[in-house]
């Protein structure tokens, strides 16, 4: 378990000012001089400390001579610094994701990038899901991705994820290679466009599946048997020329797909 010290460094604070501010704590109030030697802070270094502090508005001054220095309630000096941090993660956030996005249209985008293991490939379809602007268009192969469902429960978010964005007003398309499975996507998912490819009612399942979203990003599943348990596996990519020979291939067999009332 982290000491108090630590969990306050967590929040954002200094070591001096952890320190500090425990001390003012333990001791009601107190001037720079107290909290030097209760803390251990250097002389040199407390007036510093505090006034960050002061800024932070988890702690109070008085103006006496020498001046005193009180902590406010710990819960509301703990939320102060909860909200400073959150706010500072989301500022962060965006600040990383705009060099990110700037990064990446530099860069050569033609990369295919490797994802193993159920909940990672999971995780990264309901990513794509959930930044889908406009459409989202499956391919799968139900046989295959029942059988995994049962046996990785984490798999039906997928079905969580898109309901939301159908919710949202996002475009869902979605065929299959089995009727019987197909109707049953329809009654889950009403508001999607689901159809049936006909031609391959005949085949052997395919053992994985596709998905494009807003035709600019392209995850491609396979499902292979490991012992007992099937595992996953997917390649995905954003580029514009990988992405375009799959959404050629995807559109084709969706127009000569069966549409499910």
């Amino acid at each position: 378990m982290s000491t108090t010290s630590e969990s306050l460094r967590k929040l954002g604070l200094t070591d001096y000012e952890s320190k500090a501010l425990i001390a003012l704590i333990k001791a009601g109030s107190g001037t720079a001089v107290d909290i030097h030697i209760l803390s251990g802070i250097p002389r040199s270094a407390v007036y510093g400390v505090l006034e960050k502090l002061k800024e932070r508005g988890i702690i109070e001054i008085q103006n006496t001579k020498p001046k005193q220095y009180k902590s406010i309630n710990p819960a509301r000096a703990i939320q102060k610094l909860k909200n400073d941090y959150e706010n500072e993660s989301k500022n962060a956030l965006e600040q990383l994701e705009s060099m990110y996005e700037t990064v990446a249209e530099e860069k050569n985008e033609e990369v295919v990038w490797t994802i193993n293991g159920v909940k990672n490939v999971t995780d990264k379809i309901i990513d794509l899901i959930n930044d889908s602007q406009y459409d989202i268009i499956l391919v799968a192969s139900y046989t295959g991705l029942n059988k995994i469902t049962k046996t990785y429960p984490v798999v039906e978010k997928i079905g969580e994820a898109l309901r939301k964005r159908g919710e949202d007003g996002i475009k869902v398309r979605i065929t299959g290679h089995d009727m019987e499975a197909s109707k049953n996507i329809k009654m889950e998912l009403p508001f999607a466009d689901v159809r049936v490819d006909v031609e391959m009612l005949t085949l052997p399942p395919i053992k994985g599946g596709m998905i494009i979203v807003d035709d600019s990003k392209v995850l491609i599943t396979i499902i292979s048997d490991k012992g007992s348990r099937e595992d996953m596996t997917a390649i995905w990519s954003k580029g514009k020329q990988v992405v375009s020979i799959f959404k050629y291939f995807v559109d084709s067999r969706w127009n000569a797909s069966e549409p499910i009332k």
